[in-house]
């Protein structure tokens, strides 16, 4: 199942535990926290199965973006994404920063997109990995940097780390390998990363954040 109705159920039934304690202060009948939370339950259950629990994610992420400072940690994490992968010359093709904004554009949680190869060729498959897995590090790493923990990325990291075992990859050593990387190139283009949390604040295109970061960048590995 989704992590994202796994939350939301854990998140009603703390609220319904609540209204439990509380329902005979306010003199709430029992029958109506119970008779709620089945019908959250039951919304939960058919999103899940019948939409991949893209309601909730879209509930849930538009409750948490009432937050300034969650909208811009979501954007320090994706331009963190997005200067690795014009930096490593990987094709960006738009970006996302709100799940709205995703599921009107095709799908998923929102984020940087960028072309990823169906499969590796066993020629270049070292170097193609090495790529991916810097960007998709990126993201957690541009937050490490910020707020000095990372709360995004866990499907970086699964795409990451599911990469790397279909090709038998050893997983703790590129992944620490792909978060060294991604630091260095943050660390060595830090001006180009601000004007380009500025730029995406600003929602500009992917062509205007990619003359910006021409104008700013000097490293690329």
């Amino acid at each position: 199942m989704n992590q994202t109705p796994l939350n939301a159920i854990a998140l009603f039934v703390a609220l319904l535990s609540g209204s439990i304690l509380v329902g005979p202060i306010l003199h709430i009948a029992p029958e109506i926290p119970f008779a709620f939370a089945a019908l959250v339950l039951a919304l939960v259950v058919a999103d899940t199965f019948g939409y991949q629990g893209k309601g909730m994610t879209l509930f849930l992420d538009g409750f948490a973006r009432l937050s300034p400072q969650y909208r811009q940690r979501v954007i320090h994490h994706e331009a963190g994404h997005f200067l690795t992968a014009y930096l490593l010359d990987l094709p960006i093709t738009g970006y996302t920063l709100t799940a709205w904004e995703a599921q009107q554009q095709g799908g998923g949680q929102g984020g940087v997109c960028i072309e990823t190869p169906v499969d590796f060729s066993e020629t270049n498959a070292l170097e193609q990995v090495e790529r991916y897995c810097t960007v998709w590090m990126a993201g957690g790493v541009a937050e490490t940097f910020i707020y000095s923990e990372a709360e995004g990325g866990k499907d970086d990291l699964r795409q990451l780390r599911r990469t790397l075992n279909r090709l038998h990859m050893n997983v703790k050593v590129h992944e620490r390998q792909a978060g060294n990387r991604a630091r260095q190139m943050i660390r060595s283009n830090w001006d180009a990363y601000e004007a380009l949390v500025q730029a995406m604040t600003d929602r500009k295109s992917v062509a205007e954040c990619c003359q910006i970061l021409g104008q700013h960048c000097t490293v690329a590995v």
